[in-house]
């Protein structure tokens, strides 16, 4: 019998085998022929171990913040990269996030397995799990080539994104009480056809849904909207909701018009079109696109009246969009939904239920935002499991 079986070997179960005590019988179980499948890719190949920054920050970031907090503050994203660093894999921060110094996800995966060799735990690979049971004496690990005993289990199958990388969520449904799986992170189709002459045209805006907002970049592709503010919100809003788009962040609406009015004083026979690129870090293909809904294209400072300028600032600072669609959940690059929260202790990651079963990383139902949230959440998560509070 194993005093630990770790199923899964993406972020979470690798941290949590690199981490088991090297006196006990562990076994990891993966299904695909390598570890770290989903992993290798993240962060564009480049992997985001996390974030800098005030962890006290970070909990906002998530779908459950309550419930993320005493997991994340006890292995923050400062003791993180201290873990990596004392073992031999450096890292270096770009812009607020932190990745591996080589700028290649597969040296953390590597790293991982590295660790768990030196701890002499065993790996079995193209291993699928079809079912675990537990009874009183044990809890019984059962796959298509064999059956496996175990005193205590960690549970690190992710979700139901990249079905390529070995994540269905098959498994999960079957064996656990789950909430429904739903794409997150993930680009959104919009209701209305406004952009869709843009492809590859990118711009900093920020983004207000209800009494949300997020700030960063937005990418235009002609038939649907990505970049880091979609993916955030996808986490939140539903279908046929609206949200609207700032274009011109660092201003408010009343510094914009003063600006104009001053510019007509002096360049009266500008066109506007010229003076909002002088005075903005708009894209000029999305700002043409914008002016000419309003039919203000050739319009000069001298002629504009002030109801006109009043509708395209009302278009620039609060554009209304509608989502009607998000990429599938195999698309998608987390999932929502999963184990709940409710059946988990926050302290253990154990089943209230039963206490030798824990669960860790994205198979649980919570989500973070883009840029480091979710794998800083997967390793913490997974500290917790191996050494409790």
């Amino acid at each position: 019998m194993y005093d630990l079986i770790v199923v899964g070997l993406g972020a979470s179960g690798l941290f949590a085998l690199a981490n088991a005590d090297k006196k006990l019988n562990v076994l990891g179980i993966e299904k695909n022929k390598i570890a770290g499948r989903k992993l290798n890719i993240t962060g564009g190949g480049r992997c985001n171990i996390t974030k800098v920054g005030d962890i006290k920050d970070f909990v906002n970031s998530y779908t459950d913040p309550s419930f993320v907090r005493p997991i994340i503050h006890a292995f923050n994203n400062e003791k993180l990269i201290e873990y990596f660093e004392s073992r031999g894999l450096n890292t270096m921060v770009d812009g607020e996030r932190v990745i591996p110094k080589s700028e290649n996800a597969k040296d953390v995966t590597q790293f991982f397995l590295k660790e768990i060799e030196k701890r002499g735990h065993k790996l079995h690979f193209e291993e699928e799990i079809i079912d675990i049971k537990a009874d009183d004496e044990s809890i019984k690990v059962i796959s298509k080539a064999s059956e496996y005993e175990c005193k205590k289990l960690i549970f690190a199958c992710g979700g139901a994104t990249y079905v390529e990388t070995g994540s269905d969520g098959k498994l999960m449904k079957k064996i656990f009480d789950i909430s429904p799986l739903e794409p997150a992170l993930s680009p959104m189709y919009i209701e209305e056809s406004s952009f869709d002459s843009l492809k590859g045209v990118t711009t900093n805006v920020k983004l207000n849904y209800g009494k949300m907002s997020f700030k960063g970049n937005i990418l235009f592709t002609g038939s649907y909207l990505s970049g880091p503010v979609i993916m955030d919100i996808s986490n939140y809003i539903q279908l046929g909701e609206k949200f609207t788009l700032d274009f011109i962040p660092k201003k408010t609406i009343d510094e914009l018009k003063l600006e104009i009015k001053e510019k007509a004083k002096t360049d009266a026979k500008k066109l506007l079109k010229t003076v909002l690129l002088e005075i903005s870090d708009m894209p000029e293909s999305l700002l043409k696109l914008i002016i000419n809904e309003v039919n203000l294209e050739n319009v000069k400072l001298a002629d504009l009246k002030s109801k006109d300028l009043n509708l395209l600032i009302e278009k620039l600072k609060k554009y209304t969009l509608t989502l009607k669609e998000k990429f599938p959940l195999e698309k998608a690059i987390v999932s929502k939904g999963g184990v709940k929260v409710e059946d988990i202790d926050n302290k253990t990651m154990a089943l209230k239920k039963d206490n030798r079963i824990m669960v860790v990383g994205e198979a649980i139902e919570l989500v973070g935002n883009c840029g480091g949230y979710n794998l800083q959440f997967a390793f913490s998560s997974a500290h917790r499991a191996i050494f409790g509070k």
